[in-house]
């Protein structure tokens, strides 16, 4: 009966175990059906076309497609989904765009954000969808309205036990930050005592961190704890929050004003209600673990499955064997 007690103990870690698998990597089968807020807010809204002016209905005859630089992991603002569409609360805000402009749009991934950068600066892409402005962008980029503003944070490792860090503690500090990001921007202007390391993303920065090379990495709040999540870094703790100067917003080159004055008569229908119910719909969504815990989980899910098969088998055989052995002293009692 021990063994029987342990298989059904098995049983039971085993079941919980893929209940707290699913909720992290697959949170949506797990969600009731949410609303479609971008369908709902374009139920009021009409094309914008009548609006335009004869040289930006011009312009648009003659570009058919507008290039849209992304970050492909910058989670909630954008994204791709499993099915490697664009979305996030960048990814909202171009639906309603090409809906109410009748623009088509082309979505460049690229490897790193700096990539990213680089394009637009040679004129391969057009348009951002969820930027923060800079000094440095300005040069190239002029900037809409933004529609969210969210703190940053910066984050030391565990054995570090200092709270409520500002910027100004980190002088003389290595910081790791991901090159090209708006904390790299703000942080080389205002903090020029504080060494900067670069790095290709956030969760490289973070490496850089737990691996000793940096003394603390600065991001936003919600892209740091997104990667803590996918890529279970969890030897770093939060010491202290920044206020970002600027929120996100779209941004336009500067070369192209009949673009950037269409978005902005577009953006301009879109009411504060409507800009908070796009970014609540995101902030509040659960976002499923990276592949780096999803294959940590299969293993040791599968691990406990075979280890408990095996003791179920066992347990099987060792009912057959006392069988067995009872049988055999039935007969023997028979015979004597």
């Amino acid at each position: 009966m021990r063994v029987l007690g342990t298989v059904i103990l098995g049983l039971i870690i085993l079941c919980v175990e893929v209940y707290l698998g699913v909720q992290s990597f697959y949170p949506q089968a797990l969600q009731q059906e949410q609303a479609d807020v971008v369908q709902s807010i374009l139920e009021n809204k009409k094309t914008i076309v009548d609006e335009l002016s004869e040289q930006e209905l011009a312009w648009l005859a003659q570009n058919k497609v507008i290039q849209v630089g992304v970050d492909a992991n910058f989670y909630p603002l954008e994204t791709f989904n499993e099915r490697g569409q664009y979305t996030g609360i960048g990814g909202d805000y171009l639906r309603l765009l090409s809906s109410m402009t009748g623009m088509d749009f082309a979505v460049q991934r690229q490897q790193d954000w700096a990539t990213v950068e680089e394009l637009a600066q040679l004129k391969r892409i057009d348009l951002f969808m969820a930027l923060a402005k800079t000094e440095r962008r300005e040069e190239y980029l002029s900037f809409a309205e933004p529609y969210v503003n969210l703190p940053g944070m910066i984050m030391v490792p565990r054995t570090n036990t200092a709270s409520n860090l500002t910027l100004d503690d980190l002088k003389g500090k290595k910081l790791a930050v991901v090159k090209n990001y708006y904390w790299d921007d703000y942080v080389a202007a205002n903090y020029p005592d504080i060494v900067l390391v670069p790095a290709r993303d956030t969760i490289s920065a973070m490496q850089m961190v737990t691996n000793g090379e940096a003394d603390a990495v600065i991001d936003y709040e919600f892209n740091l704890n997104e990667k803590i999540q996918v890529a279970g870094i969890y030897q770093l703790h939060t010491v202290g929050q920044i206020p970002s100067e600027f929120g996100h917003s779209v941004a336009v080159r500067t070369d192209l004003p009949e673009l950037f004055s269409i978005v902005d008569k577009a953006l301009a229908q879109i009411t504060p209600e409507e800009r908070k119910s796009i970014a609540d719909s995101w902030l509040n969504k659960a976002k499923p673990a990276g592949n780096e815990r999803r294959l940590q989980w299969y293993f040791f899910f599968f691990t406990q499955a075979v280890l408990l098969i095996l003791l179920l088998i066992s347990f099987v055989k060792s009912l057959a064997r006392k069988a067995a052995i009872a049988k055999a002293k039935e007969i023997r009692a028979h015979m004597a």
